[in-house]
Order: C-alpha cells, then structure tokens, then sequence
C-alpha cells in the first residue's frame, strides 16, 4: 500500500509539472500569472508531502513539513485571485495584504513550531508499518487557518458559480464548470482531512488526493476547454475601461446594458432609445461623424445574438477627435510641405546659375594669372583667390549635392581613370589648406596597387576632400594623413582602400550619432569659427551607400580620428602605380600647367550673354591655338553659323531673348549637318544633366569652367586630324615612376648601375639569381638588367623563370656580360631578350639603350591597347549593326514597337538567372535581336492584317524562319545566328516549325528565345490581339511548361514575372495592365504631354489625388452660383485632363468654361452633373494607385467548398493560426459580397474566440 501511495503522489508531482510547463508557455498577463502562482505552491507542497512519506525520523519530518507549508499556505490565497481573475471580480488591494499576512504569518508559526504551540500544541512521530506517523494536536492558529480555508472555498466556489451563469457559449459554460469541479474537489478533501472520519486519516493527508484531481481536472480545461484562452472571456467584464461609449438595446428597444462613457454622452438613453437610435443610425448610414461635448465620435453598430438567433444590437461610440484634427494638420502640413519644396527648387535653381556664374569669373581670371604670372607675390595672391574660390563652390556644390541625393537623383557614373591622377588631384587641393594651418600631409599609397582603375572618380574625389579638408578644419597641430591599400578580389576587381586620419580634436563617443546628420555640427560652440554648411559628412554616407560601401568612423576626443572605406574597382591596367609617394614629395613644387593639344586650324564658338565668361573661355584656350569666335547672344550665334563653319559650339543655358535649348533648336533646323553642341551652364541642381541631353546636347560642362576639364572635352569630341600632340615629356600620359632592376652578382656592378641611372630611374638591386623573380613581381620593373654568368644560377636559367611567371612575363629583359662569346649573343636574341650590352658599359650608351628598350616596350604596350580598344569598337559597331537591323524588321510590323530589342533584353536575363557566362549572354542578346529578321522576306501586308490569317497566308508567315535562316547562314564566324532564327519556332513536344524538332534536340539558344519571344508577343500589342494581364501571361506559361517550352527555361521566365512589380517588361516599360483598360485616357497622348513614362505616371497620381477635392470644389461653386470661381476650375480641370490624356473630359471642361464665360447658367446646371459624374468615374478607375494592387483571383465553386470545409475542420479543433491563415488566403481572391461578409464575421469571431459562433455560422443554410 505504501508504494501505491508512493507512485500517486509522483504521477501528481509529474502532472503539477506538466501544468506549470504549459502556463509558462502561454503565458500572457495576470490571469496565467495566477493559475502559475496557485499550480507552483501546489507543486511545492506535494512534493513536501513526498518527502514526508519517505522521512525517517522526527527531525527528517519536520524539515519535509516546513517545505510542504511553504507552498501550501498559498494555494487558496492564488486560487482565490486566479478565480476572481478569471470572473472579473476586483478584490481590494488591502484585502489582498491581509490575506498575504495570513498566509506568511502561518508559515512562520509552522517553521518556528518547535518554539511555540500556535499551530500544534505538542507533536511526537513514530514509524507504523511503512508509514511515517506525526502525531500533533492542533493549536489555536490551526484552527483559525482551517476556517479561513473553509471561507476561501465558499466565496470562490461562488464566484465560478455566477460566472457559470453569465457565460454566453457553451464552451465557457464547459470552462467553468471543470474548474468549479476542480476547486471543489479539492476543498472536499481539504475537509475530510480537517474533521478526519476516518482511521487512514492519521496515517496520509487527503488533500493530496483532491490536489492531484484538482490537477487532472486543470489539465483537463486547458486543453479541452481553452482556458489559456479565458483572457478574452475577461474582456465582458472590463468594457468600461476599454470602450469609450457602449450600450446594448434588445430586440424590444429597451436598454439592456450601458456604460459610463455611454451615460454621459446620452444621459436621456435612460428615459427612451429611440431617439439616440435614430441620431446613431442616421450617422453610421452616412458615414459621418458625430459632434459631442466638444468631441468628435465615430459610431458603430453590431448585431447581438447566438446560434442564429438575434438578441438585439449593441452600439459603440469611439473618440476620433484626436485623429480627425491629426488629419487636418497632416493635410496643412502637405500643403506647407509642398509650397516649401517649391520654393527649394526654385532657390536652388537661382543660387546656383546667379553665383556660379560670377564665380566662373573669378576662377577663370585668376587661373589666366597663374598660367602667366611669375612673380612670386602676384601669384600667392591668384592662390589665396583660387582657395577661396574653391572653398565657396565647395559649399555651394555640397547643397546642390545633397538636394540631389534628397531626391534620389544622384548616380554613379564609372569610367576609366589613372589613381594616381586622382590621388594627385586631391593632394594639391589639399596641401595648400594644411600648409597655412602648419599641419604636415602625408600621402601613403601602396606601390602595387593598380594604375589604371574603373570607377566614378568624379564621386571618389568628392568624398576624400569632404573627408580631408574636415580633417584640415577640425586639426590645429600635427598631421592629416591619407593612406591608400588594396585587396584583389577577382582578376579584374579589387577593394580599394581608403584611410584618413588627423591628430585633431576627435569625437566623444555620444557624439557619433550627429556626426552625419545634415546641417549640424559637433559641439557648435566649441567650433563655431570652422567654416561650413555641414552637408559633406552627410553626403559622403549617402555617396558610399550608392557605391555599396560605408564609412568606417574611430575617434579618441582631444587626440584625434580615422576614417576609412572600401569600395570595389574594376582594374583597366594592373601595372602598378609604383612609389607614389616620393614622386608626390618631388613634384609638389614643380606643377606647372602645359596645355594637352594643339589645334590651330579647328575653330570653337562659344555663346554667352556674359562677356566676362566669354573672355575666361578664349583666355583658358588661348594656348591650344584653337580659334575662337564668341556670341552674347543667340541670335548672334545663328548669324556666326551661317557664316562661318564650326567643329563645336558652347552654348550657355540661361540667356535673354532665347536660351540655350531654343538657340540649339535653331542651329539644327538651320545647319544640315550640325556640329557637336555643349550646354554651358551654371545650373547643377537635380535633374539639370537629364535636361541637357534629352535637349539634343552631346555634353554639358558647369560653371566656374575648370581648364582642364574645358580641354579633355574638347579633346574627345574635336576631330583627331586637327589637333596635334605637344611634344614635351610633361604632355605626355603619365605614367609609372620607371624602375630598373639589376640582376648580378657582383656588387660593385650593381653599384655603378645605380650611379649611372639613378638620376634618370629609381634602381633596384638583386645580388641573389635565385630571388630575381621574387624580388621582380614585387617591384614590376619597366626593365631587368640581367647577368649572364652568375654563379647560383645563369641569366639564361633566370630568364627562363621570369617567363614562366605571370608577374614577370611581360618585363622585358636586358643581358649585361663582360664575355666576347658570339654564340651567347646569338642565344640572348633567341631566347627573346630586348638587347644586350657588354660590361664595362659607357654610361651614356647604358642610359641610351635602356631608355631605348623602355619605350619601344611602352609603345608595344600601347599599341596592344589601341588594338584592344579597335576590337572593342569593331564589336561595339557590328552590335549597332545587329540593332538596326532588329529595327529595320520591326518598322515593318506597323503594331510591334521594339519586340526584336525586348526578346534580346529577355532572352540575356534567362541565360544570366540560367547561369550562362558574360559571353553567352552577350551572344544570344545578338540572336535574340536578329531572330525576326526572315520577317524582311513576308508581305507587308500579311504581317499588318489585324483579321484573322487564311491557312496560305499563316503558312507564308511560317517561312519567315526559313527565310531568316537563309539570310544568315553564310555568317560562318557566328552560326547561331542561323539556327536561332530557324528553330525559335520549334516547341519541346516537337508540334513546332519548321522542322519539327522535340526536347533536347531544339538547340538550347532556340529554346531560351522561344520562351522570350512567346513572352513579349502576349505583353505586347499585335495585330491579333492587345498586351494581356501579367497574371494571365504566367498562368499561360505554366499551361504551357514541358509543351511548348523547355520547363527549366519557363520556371526561369516565370521567376522574371514573378520580380517584376513593377510591370517593366512590357512595351509600355512601366505602365501597369490596369492603366491601358481605361478608355478615357490616351495613354500615347499622356506620355507626349509628360515627356515620358516616369512622368505621365507621376502627373497622373496627382490628378488622382486631388480629384476628389477639385469635384466636390466645382460641384459647390456651382450649387453658389460662384460663376466666375466655377470658370476658374473648369478652366483648370481642361488643362489637366488634357495633360493626363483624358481628351473626352477635357473637352467638356471646355465647353462648361465658355459656358461661364458667356454666363449661360442653364447650360452648366445642365452639363456640370455630366461632367461631375465622368470626372469622378476616372478618379474611381485611378484607386488602383492607392494600392498598386494586382487583379485578384477568382474563387471558383470547388476551391469555395475546399475552403468552408476547411474552416470547420479548424473552428473544431480551436486552431486560431491555422484560422488567421485561410482567413488571410482567402482575402487574396476575388470574393463575392456574401462570402465577403462571411470572411469578415467569422474574422470578427475569431477575435473573441467564439468557436461556437464560428462554427454556427459555416453550418448554416446554404454555406
């Protein structure tokens, strides 16, 4: 009997257990706070009683009883809250302390029992059997306890018994009744234990009986009944605190519950409802708000009732006020927002064509000064103007920057430049600053980095002047140090690193969050004289993330900061920049401007209405010998062009009479063959590049023009047989500081090298043949001098390992030798050496010969180059080859607008998704612009019939693959071509054309095309059909998988789809399916009235949102007889319906306009609810902007019966996540109004947990 015991009381520790695990897992407030407080002291308590029954002795007895008190003294105190809880019945906090102190003060009495007999009076212990016996007689406290239990068990079988009959589903009623079970089975034995009718009694406590019931029947409710879930039952009873107004009014109109908020805002809803009834009914019908006690509310109204049954409606009143008046100030902040944004614009525009243009003055008188000046004075004054100069377009071009960046205009624009040149740049615009501060800069490049990289150098050397020039500010003594790094990444890109660092004031470490943001300064007061709008830092953060890079920030205040990032660089030429740093140290004294060409017999025009920009032009020109003729003004211009013939025009933007774009316009119409036109100008703000070049010009150049930059353009649109090169060193590319390597054993050798070349060449030895190679990949000489007799190894042998090393390879070779042997000379030819001179060597024939040998390498080099940039061009010349003629076959289909360029762009993303090389994916873009190309040999007006095609006419359309194929097939350098154009008409079931090839047998570059071509004729308009809906294209696609198309390919295109939310790849680029179904709108018309597509867009989102204000505007002018207000917005609504496209609506417009002009009041009563009317029905058919959502799905009968069986499933098994889930599926289909308010009741249901509900409502008549 003993271990029967035994194994009970474990079984109800492992349930207790089990509970206490589930609580926690659910836990969600106070409620599970309680049933854990009341399941863990019962816990400890029978675990306590455990250790009883296992005690050995008195002492072992009392320390197991003082463990087990210490839980059970607070398992009808947790009980009692977890019921009141659950019942929504508050017990005052002062009772709550009392009842605490009961509690503690029992245990105290317990643990302290054997120095006092409040709790027993005597105690004694002995073994029967196998049972411990504790013999006690109880004390006064026991008995005090004992009717307190009594007392606990009655007030909360109490309150689960009310809460039994409140309850409003059978669940609930359920959920009660097992804890009411719960609750009373453990008080039962708590009884039987207290007045012990039996023997056993003394022997083993009863209440672990009810404890462990109590257990089972918990278990029981949670898991069938949901009480976890009981949070939301407590809701009912806290409504006042969580509604603002509510009441409930019976099938009868009588009112059967209100609550406080509801009684103040309708205190006369006690005498009668019918009134609040019909004030609450009229607002919810009409939408509309109620004004109350200075409140705005928003009413609601729900039915009440069970099963089917009604019981009334219940009503709700929420306070909105603060909302509506959030939307009101949201409203006028727009409106602040977007006059603000005007004015910007506008500024910035002014600013920046008003100031840089003097500033182009300034800088390009003071750059005459320094290119003709030589006295020291006059020119320390042209620097101080330079610097200063600089420093205010810094500012200014920091503001544009930023107003570019705001507005997402900003790019990156790689090209091909010399990091050494950049590096340089930097250096001189930097030094003069740290030199009148006394700051030492330092430059520390890495002697292998690459030379020649490909990037936006323009963007790089922005972001290390803001990043160094704040260095020279923020530094009064020390040094700014710019250090540069590399790590290769691929065999054509490397991370190029960048490090700045100063011994300036540093940062604290709470001052890094401010350090970017724009228009702040870190500690204002203390830097207050540092100059500055405080834009660059910003700038350069937003300028890294466009080149996937950041800013790396380590600051120590009061010693100084580092910045530094790494961005990714293609590598153009990976000849190394050598030691930057020395020849940065020689030649920072001896820069001296030298023009880049000559062009005596080419001529320039330059026209601007400034003389003095005019003069800076032919001044900064003045030594390239080109001819320069000026006009103020463009009419003046168009006079020099009929007179006279120019290789390049400059044209300033902003000019009097007519401006830049006009005076183009003009030479163009007036000029057969127009040369190349350059916008000048001093507007940099956002958007003003895009402006220039779609204008017709071929570049532009702003102001204050740099003379350099004004000579590179000049250079690279003049032609190449009227300038002529300077010849003078310092006009020549520049290149890598030249090192020679001797290779030679004997020091003194190696010694008189260095001596004789080292004036002219850094030179650098190796006395050991074995490291040559070694020590030549390190230092990429331009030539090696190489010994042939040395005693670890020959020349020969050395040589030979030069060759097999990549590094080396292309270094070429010298052979120095004190021998007379001719057949070694003969060898070194041979072998492939450059020259050989024979030791002891004249100096001046040793300089001759290696600066003979270098050049000759350079001009090798060089002109291996200029082969690959002819390759690249002859490549770039038959790929404009290919696209024209894709062009000439798509003018001939009057209804196809670029489908042969769309296939190619489709067909390269394929093969790029499908994995293909950069080759591959440039090949089948060929193919895919040339595959159409037999369509040349069909008439053209079986191509353009928009009626259906005989079965002679489709099998002549059909030949168009053959005929292609034809055309193509003597390309013998680029097969494909052919049987791209044969097969793209092949399907993978093998039913295609013409040869009726299956599977793998289709050539994969058909199968890729195929699948493209396919695409683009259902997105496309065609002579048989209109572009189709996105969703209908991939439904049709995967119909057609593994039938017409290649699987593999189709999952490919689908994935396109897929990305492309933005409705892209159409011939529309970018206007959604949704757009092109509205009749009223000409959406060709649109586009030429907004430029483009991003445009027409735009504009039209605008019309869509404030048409509704502009309806009602115009509807109310006219009901005021306001005819001169309602002219104005007519007048207005013409003109933007007819920028939009909306032809019909702006014509009617028109007519209601001169119907106001003439007065004719019965025409616009008339006429107006007409034009109301369409006006409003296209801003209906415009809502799709609000979402941008894509045509729902069609629910059809079967998936409908899936879906409602499916929800009763869930609503049995209680599964709210599986629940949320379908809900949330199904509102992606295209519902109709009954299953619509289905869905949205059983979400309603969901919300209270009401599965009974829920499950009513799907059994119902006819679901």
């Amino acid at each position: 009997m003993y271990h029967v015991v035994i194994a009970i009381q474990c079984i109800s520790i492992f349930l207790l257990m089990e509970e206490c695990w589930i609580i926690f897992r659910y836990w969600r407030g106070r409620l599970h706070s309680c049933l854990f407080f009341a399941c863990a002291a019962t816990l400890i308590n029978n675990v306590g009683y455990l250790l009883e029954l296992q005690s050995g002795s008195k002492d072992a007895y009392l320390a197991a009883l003082r463990f087990s008190y210490f839980g059970r003294v607070w398992i009808p105190f947790s009980l009692l809250l977890f019921i009141a809880e659950l019942v929504g019945t508050k017990i005052p906090e002062a009772v709550r302390i009392v009842l605490a102190a009961i509690s503690t003060v029992t245990y105290v009495f317990v643990f302290t029992l054997d120095q006092n007999t409040m709790f027993y009076t005597d105690t004694g212990f002995f073994i029967y059997g196998d049972f411990p016996y504790f013999l006690r007689h109880d004390g006064l406290w026991h008995h005090v306890w004992n009717v307190l239990i009594v007392l606990y068990l009655l007030y909360g079988i109490t309150l689960l018994i009310r809460g039994y009959k409140n309850s409003k589903s059978r669940n609930a009623q359920k959920r009660y009744f097992m804890i009411l079970l719960a609750v009373f089975t453990e008080g039962f034995f708590a009884v039987i234990q207290m007045i012990k009718p039996f023997m056993v009694n003394h022997f083993y406590d009863f209440t672990m009986i009810g404890y462990s019931l109590g257990s089972l029947f918990m278990l029981i409710a949670i898991f069938r009944y949901r009480l976890l879930d009981t949070e939301m039952i407590a809701r009912e009873y806290v409504i006042d605190e969580l509604s603002e107004g509510i009441f409930a009014i019976d099938e009868n109109g009588s009112l059967v519950f209100s609550n406080k908020p509801a009684l103040e805002l309708f205190p006369e809803i006690e005498d009668g409802t019918q009134d609040v009834i019909d004030r609450l009914g009229s607002a919810i019908s009409e939408g509309k708000p109620l004004a109350m006690n200075g409140r705005i509310f928003s009413a609601q109204a729900m039915p009440l009732g069970e099963n089917g049954v009604s019981a009334g409606v219940l009503y709700s009143l929420t306070d909105d006020t603060e909302h509506y008046h959030y939307m009101e100030q949201l409203e006028e902040q727009k409106r602040i927002a977007d006059d603000a944004n005007k004015a910007k614009s506008s500024f910035l525009a002014n600013m920046s064509h008003e100031i840089r243009t003097p500033i182009n003055a300034v800088l390009g008188m003071d750059e005459m000064i320094l290119r003709e000046s030589r006295e020291k004075s006059i020119l320390s004054y042209a620097h101080d103007i330079q610097t200063a100069g600089r420093t205010l377009l810094s500012l200014i071009n920091d503001i544009l920057d930023f107003s570019k960046i705001e507005e997402g205009r900003m790019e990156i624009l790689p090209t091909q430049y010399e990091l050494s040149s950049l590096v340089g740049d930097v250096g001189n615009m930097i030094r003069e600053r740290a030199r009148r501060k006394g700051l030492a800069f330092e430059i520390d490049v890495d002697s292998n980095i690459p030379y020649v990289l490909y990037g936006d150098d323009i963007r790089i050397r922005q972001i290390l002047l803001n990043l160094l020039t704040n260095a020279v500010k923020y530094t009064e003594k020390g040094r700014v140090r710019l250090e540069l790094g590399y790590e290769k990444c691929s065999d054509d890109e490397i991370d190029l690193r960048f490090s700045i660092s100063d011994t300036g004031i540093g940062m604290k470490e709470e001052d890094m969050d401010s350090l970017f943001s724009p228009f702040e300064r870190i500690e204002e007061s203390r830097n207050r004289a540092v100059e500055g709008t405080g834009l660059g830092m910003s700038i350069v953060k937003q300028l890294l993330a466009l080149m996937g890079s950041k800013l790396d920030v380590k600051s120590e205040y009061g010693k100084g900061s580092e910045f530094s990032f790494t961005i990714r660089q293609k590598v153009i030429k990976w000849s190394p920049v050598g030691d930057y740093s020395t020849r940065y140290e020689n030649g920072i004294d001896n820069a001296q401007y030298r023009e880049l060409f000559h062009a005596p017999d080419a001529s320039v025009l330059v026209v601007d209405d400034t003389e003095v920009n005019l003069d800076v032009i032919r001044n900064l020109l003045k030594r390239t010998m080109i001819n320069v003729d000026t006009a103020s003004s463009g009419r003046e211009a168009l006079v020099c062009v009929q007179r006279r013939s120019y290789d390049m025009i400059f044209i300033d933007h902003m000019m009097p009479d007519i401006d830049g774009i006009e005076t183009l316009r003009l030479i163009r119409e007036t000029l057969q063959d127009p040369p190349v036109c350059i916008a000048l100008t001093a507007n940099a703000v956002s958007g003003a590049r895009e402006i220039y070049l779609n204008a017709g010009f071929a570049d532009y150049l702003s102001k204050p023009v740099d003379g350099k930059h004004l000579e590179e353009m000049i250079r690279s649109y003049l032609p190449k047989d009227k300038m002529q090169s300077v010849e003078d060193e310092r006009s020549q590319p520049r290149d890598l500081e030249k090192t020679i390597l001797v290779v030679d054993d004997d020091e003194v050798i190696c010694r008189a090298t260095k001596e004789i070349l080292g004036n002219e060449y850094r030179v650098e030895s190796c006395m050991n043949a074995r490291e040559a190679v070694s020590v030549a990949s390190k230092t990429h000489p331009s030539l090696i001098l190489l010994d042939i007799n040395m005693s670890e190894m020959n020349g020969f042998e050395v040589f030979q390992k030069l060759k097999e090393d990549n590094e080396t390879s292309e270094i070429p070779v010298m052979y120095i030798t004190a021998d007379e042997d001719r057949e070694k000379e003969v060898l070194v030819f041979k072998n492939g050496a450059q020259d050989l001179i024979r030791k002891p060597f004249s100096p001046e024939v040793l300089r001759q010969r290696c600066k003979r040998v270098i050049a000759l390498d350079m001009y090798q080099k060089n002109l291996q180059g200029e082969v690959v940039k002819q390759t690249d061009r002859a490549e770039r010349l038959n790929r404009e080859m290919m696209l024209a003629l894709s062009r000439a076959v798509d003018a001939k289909d009057h209804y196809t607008n670029g489908h042969s360029e769309r296939v190619a762009k489709y067909s390269a993303e394929i093969a790029k998704r499908m994995g293909k090389s950069t080759a591959f994916q440039d090949m089948i873009y060929g193919l895919g612009l040339l595959h159409d190309i037999g369509k040349i040999g069909i008439p053209e007006e079986i191509i353009n019939k928009t009626s259906k095609l005989t079965d002679e006419e489709f099998a002549q359309i059909k030949e168009h693959t053959v005929i292609g194929y034809g055309i193509l097939k003597n390309i013998s350098d680029m097969p494909e071509l052919a049987t791209a154009a044969r097969s793209h008409h092949e399907k993978y079931d093998g039913s295609g054309y013409p040869d009726k090839l299956a599977g793998e047998d289709i050539p994969e570059i058909a199968r890729i095309i195929c699948v493209a071509d396919c695409y683009d004729a259902m997105t496309s308009t065609r002579t048989y059909s209109k572009p189709k809906e996105q969703s209908v294209v991939r439904d049709e696609i995967i119909r057609c998988k593994g039938k017409h198309f290649d699987p593999v390919i189709a999952d490919v295109m689908i994935s396109m789809i897929d990305d492309d939310k933005n409705f892209i790849m159409n011939e529309r680029g970018g206007i959604p399916g949704w757009l092109a179904d509205i009749p009223q709108i000409s959406i060709d018309q649109g586009i030429s009235n907004c430029g483009d597509i991003s445009g027409f867009l735009s504009v039209l989102k605008v019309f869509h949102q404030t048409a509704a204000g502009k309806a009602d505007e115009i509807e109310k002018l006219m009901k005021q007889d306001d005819i001169e207000g309602y002219t104005i917005k007519v007048h207005a609504l013409k003109s933007s319906a007819r920028i939009i496209g909306a032809g019909e609506l702006s014509a009617l417009a028109k007519e209601l306009e001169d119907a106001g002009k003439r007065s004719d009041v019965s025409f616009i009563d008339e006429k107006t609810p007409v034009l109301l009317e369409r006006y409003r029905a296209l801003d209906k058919k415009l809502e799709a902007f609000d979402e941008q959502r894509i045509k729902l799905r069609v629910l059809s009968d079967d998936m409908r019966r899936e879906a409602i069986c499916t929800m009763a499933e869930i609503a049995e098994s209680m599964d709210y996540g599986m629940m949320e889930e379908l809900i949330s599926d199904l509102k992606k289909y295209d519902l109709s109004p009954d299953d619509r308010s289905l869905v949205e009741q059983i979400e309603d249901m969901l919300m209270k947990l009401d599965w009974d509900g829920i499950t009513s409502l799907i059994a119902s008549p006819g679901r």
